[in-house]
């Protein structure tokens, strides 16, 4: 029985060390028409509205941790930072809490996103909200995001990020 007991300890061990943490994350994607790519006329496709999405994170790095959070409490993530003896050139992620909530366009696929940079990060969160507004008003793409992203450094060790994606949204008539 002390020998079963031990073994499992030893497996179990064994087993968590090996283990990869996984952030939950929630994806939300849409076409993009690039202008110069449509080969439409005007008569096929309709501009429902115009939406604009906003979205902030906090970024607190340390010596050896960064620490990505939403200010209302969403999600947060903590890094490890990479340890260059040890051939690792990523950050590790080491704690998480919440939904990580992204937007990919079609054209560009959300593995692009780096989870460990907060600027892509804080891009590809606004972007997941605009997608969200463009499905609102039955989109079948986006025409053109443009982001704004500023920056504001509010102690020593953090900065604020905060994003905004304002695009277009058509829907293509399909009754010609």
């Amino acid at each position: 029985m002390k020998k079963s007991l031990i073994l499992l300890c030893c497996l179990v061990g064994l087993v968590s060390c090996g283990v990869q943490r996984i952030i939950p994350e929630s994806v939300n994607t849409i076409n993009r028409a690039q202008l110069a790519d449509l080969n439409l006329e005007r008569g096929d496709y309709e501009i429902l509205n115009t939406v604009t999405a906003e979205a902030s994170v906090i970024c607190t790095d340390g010596a050896k941790k960064r620490r990505i959070a939403s200010p209302d409490g969403d999600f947060s993530v903590t890094w490890e930072a990479p340890k260059l003896r040890k051939k690792r050139t990523t950050w590790s992620c080491t704690d998480f809490k919440g939904i990580l909530r992204t937007g990919a366009l079609a054209d560009m696929p959300e593995e692009t996103v780096d989870h460990a940079d907060p600027l892509k990060l804080v891009r590809s969160l606004a972007l997941y909200r605009a997608i969200g507004l463009a499905r609102q008003e039955g989109a079948d793409a986006i025409v053109e995001p443009n982001y704004t992203v500023s920056l504001e450094q509010t102690d020593r060790r953090t900065l604020a990020y905060k994003a905004t994606v304002t695009a277009k949204v058509i829907k293509l008539k399909m009754d010609r």
